[in-house]
């Protein structure tokens, strides 16, 4: 993440990043947005989106996920 992108930016990457850990499942991804997550402290990951450290936690999540890391 870099300082100058924006929250609206780093959205769309985390976005990005979660439908790809889905493989392209939309509906899936969808659904784990809205889903209370433990490695989120049991927040939906919708609800962090709206901060760049919110996207940054659902961002490194996605990233321990996708290496087979459970946090």
């Amino acid at each position: 993440m870099t300082e100058k992108q924006t929250v609206v930016e780093l959205r769309e990457l985390t976005c990005r990043e979660v439908l790809a850990l889905f493989e392209g499942d939309k509906v899936a991804a969808d659904r784990w947005l809205s889903s209370s997550v433990r490695g989120l402290g049991n927040h939906t990951p919708i609800s962090l989106m709206g901060t760049k450290p919110g996207l940054q936690r659902i961002r490194t999540l996605v990233g321990q996920l996708e290496h087979g890391v459970i946090p």
